[in-house]
């Protein structure tokens, strides 16, 4: 086998390294997905067999019951990674009903690959952070418990580190998870829970620290989705104070992600099935009364972690044989408590070893050896704490209890800002900080950029905070100064940048907010929801930048809620309208309208053309998602007029695409081609400034656009194009709604031209995102009905009948009415009619057309018809003349339309009646007549359809009666 040494294979341009798991073409990595890396493997091992199906799958995917779907996804990556079929290059090829062999020579290489392991792959579809912490330079003591559990993890997959705060738990996780960075191929995801305050934002939190788009009020079904294809270590740091949240959500991703292993961090265990809990215990000290000396002392990790803080804290102190007992009597003190060895051993440098000790026996006031099992070990380090805060003199007390507020990291600016006042400049405050990082108490971190900033460990946040509580008013002041400052960092009319503020503050937004409009908040303290009001207006970018778009909502409305009457119609509310429209409208909420509607009658009085702009964008989504197609053709009126008047050249191309979008649906295909084609000559990017809406990208939006009305107008293979360049563009922006509305809506091309195959993979796509169930509901009944579609024209005729049933009810159901509604029913109805249900799909047929917006006006009016016709001939006595009538109809439209592909597949249906009717002759010259207007295409399925059917029509020659085997029954009028 090729992965039995260190040599690399080599084949055509590649060379696959299986050890490192990395592929280069021509010395340039490649990057590839872990289910495609493991089946190229897999048959360059096996190079000239014949690689069973199932055997690719066991090998893939291990234990896993996984769909053949699954893999022919993977397989298409793979053969588009390597070129497969370009320029005449074969590497795999399909042996129908039996699986895949890799056909290119390979040769094998003994030079040695490279020891660099390759950077997991971006996903197209999310952004994942997978954050995770510095491994630290030296640890004392756990290597022992680090080795452990990283072999629990192999064979459990779901451990808990259990032990009092303060015991390392958190240092050894992290231990853990750089220790498993490379067996998960970097996919291993730190997740800090102690800054979550409350637990019904676990699943949130969790899918944020990975980077996904949740917009759901409920994130959990979208998070599960994600993880149940994922191969991850996810680490749960902190669960104690959410605990009642923290432990079903664990026991649920243990029983139904497979392939995520779990580390958790707890002070209790967390007692649901699955779990291994792993007690870490104290760092072990020397016995009690034991004559030690320095060397003997050394073999302790207790002393050798409190030696090297010592040595940290004072450069002269050194262990000797005669300081030694009274190193090892402190360590056995303080119970071999990682935490509290660190704070007392940074008091040496103050008060030294002696006096040191002193302190503790006398502030602690305790006999530990009597005490031990009486006391939780929480509560000793609560001791611990009131020790060291009491040794603070009352001005590190101020500070260390204000810097409590921040959620995980601040800068030293931001410490100026919340904790100096007038007694206290920001120099002394600098030096205070630089004081409480000496002993302990305040973390500094170095960033990627080379920045420092600060941290408070969360036991002593929690401990500070308290303390804080108990002074009073400087709870609120801090508070507020707290909210200010945050206020001030968001707000660009303050000179801050809410780019450089996103995911590391939102807890700190979080916070600030609910201080704002907390319970006590009210008309008694109006200064505060003022505060609130602007925090919430200067914070909504983020929120949208996050795709946090419930919360945006939340906020939005809170605010707008306590607007003083005084300051309506202001810059401030026109923010807050518009974070409050476009977060509504993303997340289906039914007070869209009314916020655009206002947020336009603000922007227009105060001449705010930039955001009246996106305002408008808001409302074209709007009116087209509500099926008002003359309404959004106004809308995209006024977008132009907007910018003309600006001579904005970025507005005029949007203006140009949203009126091509408005022209598309109200059944001008040409009119809109040209303005979609007039947008796209200015070359402006996707990823181009003011290009998108809350991740809704126009360019891409356009591109499946102008996908659509080029097949409409009889360019099918350039419709093909378009469609694939929505879906590259769509990835280049990173923006998970932007790629899921581009494979949704470019799927049809494929569709209407006859690509099952990469319709298929499309639609699976978008249904094994993570947020896919969590997205709008109009999104996810098209996927469904996407998926019902495939399955009928795959010929799993009930399989397929009974999804379109239920998502076509759905759409009628609700109040938000569907752009695909008319799609749906048209599938429906035609399978309904190849399954012998004539009236059943004469029913949908109608309901569909008395629905369809606009009547006859509409894009898909031809097909409506032409469906209508294809159930009047499979009724049980054929209405010829109606159906007729219908096709008639059809034929009318989609010439006065100029959709040339409707008339297409309406000249077929008629064709075919023709034949039957014993009109051959004519049935031929009509179909030939629309075949000839078409100058490509030629190899998709409609215009294949038609000329296969000259082909029979002229070899029937002087026909006077139906002589085509297939002329009878309703199959011959369906396509």
């Amino acid at each position: 086998m090729i992965g039995s040494d260190n040599g690399a294979v080599c084949f055509g341009p590649f060379q696959l390294s299986p050890l490192t798991r990395k592929l280069e073409r021509d010395g340039v990595a490649i990057a590839l997905g872990d289910r495609a890396l493991d089946i190229l493997i897999a048959l360059v091992e096996r190079a000239g067999e014949i690689v069973s199906h199932r055997d690719l799958i066991s090998r893939v995917w291990r234990d896993l019951v996984v769909s053949p779907g699954n893999l022919r996804v993977h397989m298409t990556t793979l053969r588009k990674a390597l070129g497969d079929g370009e320029d005449g290059a074969r590497y795999i090829a399909n042996v129908a009903g039996q699986g895949y062999t890799f056909v290119a020579p390979v040769k094998r290489t003994r030079t040695a690959p490279s020891t660099a392991t390759a950077s997991p792959p971006h996903s197209t579809i999310i952004v994942e952070r997978r954050v995770l912490p510095p491994a630290l330079a030296r640890m004392v003591g756990r290597d022992d418990a680090v080795r452990t559990i990283v072999a629990d993890l192999r064979t459990d997959r779901f451990v808990t580190i259990v032990g009092a705060g303060g015991m390392g738990k958190t240092t050894v996780a992290i231990s853990v998870a750089h220790a498993m960075l490379e067996e998960f191929a970097g996919k291993v995801c730190f997740v800090d829970l102690g800054a979550l305050a409350d637990p019904k934002l676990l699943a949130a939190t969790i899918a944020s620290t990975l980077g996904l788009s949740i917009q759901s009020a409920d994130p959990l079904a979208a998070l599960m989705t994600f993880l149940r294809t994922t191969r991850m270590l996810l680490i749960l740091d902190n669960c104690e104070h959410v605990i009642d949240g923290a432990a079903p959500l664990a026991e649920m991703m243990f029983s139904q992600a497979p392939e995520v292993h779990i580390l958790a961090t707890s002070r209790e265990a967390l007692r649901v099935e699955g779990e291994h809990a792993h007690w870490l215990r104290p760092l072990e000290s020397p016995p009690a009364d034991a004559k030690v000396t320095a060397a003997t002392a050394l073999t302790f990790p207790a002393v050798k972690l409190f030696v090297e803080r010592a040595m940290a804290s004072d450069s002269r102190f050194e262990l000797t044989d005669a300081n030694a007992p009274i190193v090892a009597d402190i360590c056995g003190r303080l119970d071999g408590i990682a935490l509290a060895l660190e704070f007392v051993a940074g008091r040496i440098g103050t008060h030294g070893l002696e006096g040191t000790a002193t302190l503790l026996n006398k502030r602690l006031g305790l006999h530990w050896q009597g005490r031990r099992t009486a006391l939780p070990r929480h509560q000793t380090l609560h001791s611990l704490l009131d020790w060291s805060y009491s040794l603070l003199p009352p001005a590190e007390q101020h500070v260390l209890r204000r810097l409590s507020l921040f959620v995980g990291t601040f800068t030293l600016e931001a410490a100026q800002a919340v904790a100096s006042d007038a007694e206290l400049d920001e120099a002394q405050l600098a030096s205070i900080v630089d004081q409480l990082i000496a002993k302990s108490l305040v973390s500094a971190i170095k960033t990627h950029e080379g920045a420092t900033c600060y941290r408070l460990l969360e036991t002593t946040r929690i401990y500070a905070i308290r303390k804080l509580e108990e002074c009073g008013d400087e709870m609120d002041v801090t508070a507020e100064r707290h909210a200010r400052y945050f206020t001030q960092l968001l707000n660009l009319a303050a000179g801050g940048d809410c780019r450089r503020t996103r995911h590391e503050h939102l807890g700190n937004l979080r916070a600030a907010l609910e201080w704002c409009f907390g319970a006590r908040a009210g008309s008694s303290e109006s200064h505060r929801t003022a505060l609130g009001i602007d925090l919430a207006a200067a914070s909504v970018s983020t929120f949208l930048d996050l795709s946090l778009w419930n919360e945006c909502r939340k906020w939005s409305e809170a605010a707008l809620a306590v607007l003083p009457a005084a300051t309506r119609g202001d810059k401030r509310e026109l923010v807050l309208q518009e974070a409050l429209a476009i977060s509504s409208l993303l997340t289906n909420s039914i007070e869209a309208r009314s916020a655009i509607d206002r947020g336009l009658q603000i922007a227009r009085q105060l001449g705010e053309t930039a955001i009246r702009f996106r305002l408008l964008g808001a409302l074209h989504v709007y009116v087209l998602r509500m099926t008002d197609f003359k309404s959004s053709l106004t809308v995209a009126e006024e977008m132009d007029a907007v910018a003309r008047d600006t001579n904005d050249v970025s507005r005029r191309v949007i203006a140009d695409w949203m009126l091509g979008s408005s022209q598309y649906v109200l059944g001008n295909p040409a009119v809109s081609k040209q303005l979609f084609e007039s947008g796209f000559s200015h070359g402006i990017r996707a990823t181009d400034a003011d290009q998108q809406l809350a991740g809704l990208y126009y360019r891409t939006r356009a591109l499946y656009g102008l996908a659509r009305v080029q097949w409409l107008c009889g360019f099918p293979d350039r419709a093909l194009q378009s469609a694939r360049e929505s879906m590259i563009e769509a990835a280049e922006t990173g923006s998970p709604i932007s790629v899921s509305y581009s494979l949704v809506y470019s799927c049809y091309v494929f569709l209407w031209c006859g690509d099952l195959e990469t319709a298929q993979e499309m639609n699976e796509t978008v249904m094994a995102q993570p947020h896919w169930q969590g997205r709008l509901m109009w999104f996810h009944a098209e996927a469904l009905a996407l998926k019902g579609e495939l399955l009928v024209r795959r010929g799993n005729l009930e399989a397929g009948i009974e999804i379109l049933r239920d998502t076509l009810a759905n759409m009628q159901s609700t109040s938000q009415k569907n752009l695909m509604l008319s799609v749906t029913a048209c599938c429906l109805a035609e399978a309904l009619a190849n399954t012998g249900r004539a009236e059943e799909a004469l029913t949908v047929i109608n309901d569909a057309i008395a629905l369809a917006p606009g009547g006859a006006e509409t894009w898909d009016a031809p097909e409506l018809f032409r469906i209508k016709a294809i159930v009047l001939l499979s009724m049980p006595r054929p209405d010829e003349m109606r159906a007729e009538n219908c096709l008639m109809q059809s034929l009318a439209l989609a010439r006065h339309q100029g959709a040339i592909g409707w008339e297409l597949r309406t000249t077929i249906t008629m064709t075919r009646l023709r034949v039957a009717q014993g009109r051959a002759r004519e049935a031929r010259e009509m179909l030939s007549k629309i075949y000839d207007q078409f100058t490509e295409g030629f190899e998709t399925q409609d215009l294949k359809s038609a000329a296969a059917l000259l082909a029979e029509l002229a070899a029937a020659t002087n026909i006077t009666s139906p002589s085509l085997s297939s002329a009878s029954g309703p199959g011959f009028y369906l396509q």
